[in-house]
Order: C-alpha cells, then sequence, then structure tokens
C-alpha cells in the first residue's frame, strides 16, 4: 500500500497543558492513516492516546461530522465520513508528554 505523508509535528504537553489540537490541514480524503507516537518509552501499557473529531468546514460553526478513539504508536486507518473538506482535531489524554503525530494519505 502506498501512502503520502501530508502532516508531521511534534508537540510538548508535558510543558503546556492544552484541551484540544487542530490539525491545520484541510483533508478531502475519508481514508487516512495516523500515527500517534510519545517519545517516552513510560506509555508501554496504553493503548489509546486521545480523541480525534472530524469538523467539517462547509459548515458553520464547525461541525463535527464524527469523533473516534485514537490508537497509541500503530499506523492505524481511520474512516470518515467523507461528505466535504474537513479537519481534524486531536483532544489529547493528559499522560501524554513529548508526541509526534503524523497523517498520511492512501494514494
Amino acid at each position: 500500500m502506498e501512502t503520502q505523508l501530508v502532516f508531521q509535528n511534534e508537540y510538548r504537553w508535558d510543558l503546556k497543558k492544552i484541551e484540544s489540537v487542530l490539525i491545520p490541514y484541510v483533508f478531502d480524503d475519508p481514508s487516512l492513516i495516523i500515527t500517534v507516537t510519545p517519545k517516552s518509552k513510560l506509555f508501554r501499557n496504553y493503548q489509546t492516546c486521545g480523541r480525534l473529531d472530524e469538523v467539517l468546514i462547509d459548515y458553520p460553526d464547525k461541525l463535527v461530522a464524527s469523533n473516534q478513539v485514537v490508537v497509541l504508536q500503530k499506523n492505524f486507518q481511520y474512516l470518515f465520513s467523507g461528505q466535504g473538506r474537513f479537519q481534524l482535531v486531536f483532544y489529547p489524554y493528559q499522560f501524554l508528554g513529548k508526541t509526534q503525530i503524523s497523517v498520511r494519505r492512501i494514494l
């Protein structure tokens, strides 16, 4: 399966507690591979790391079309509604520290 990296960033949630992170990329593909990787080995026993909301941007008031639980440290394929253009909002769990998020689309 061939993929293309469309977004990658590293966050330091151990320095500043935040409620959510808007992934600043507009998607139109309903199938994405999302990987969340903490940089510490303390999280080996955890399987999930937060919630991911699909926010449709062509509707007023940022309509949330779906939300999904994010699996930790795996290339997991997420299926979204595909009803137009959308952005992703990630709500991390409080235990995450230095963490890398990457989003790939399937070609």
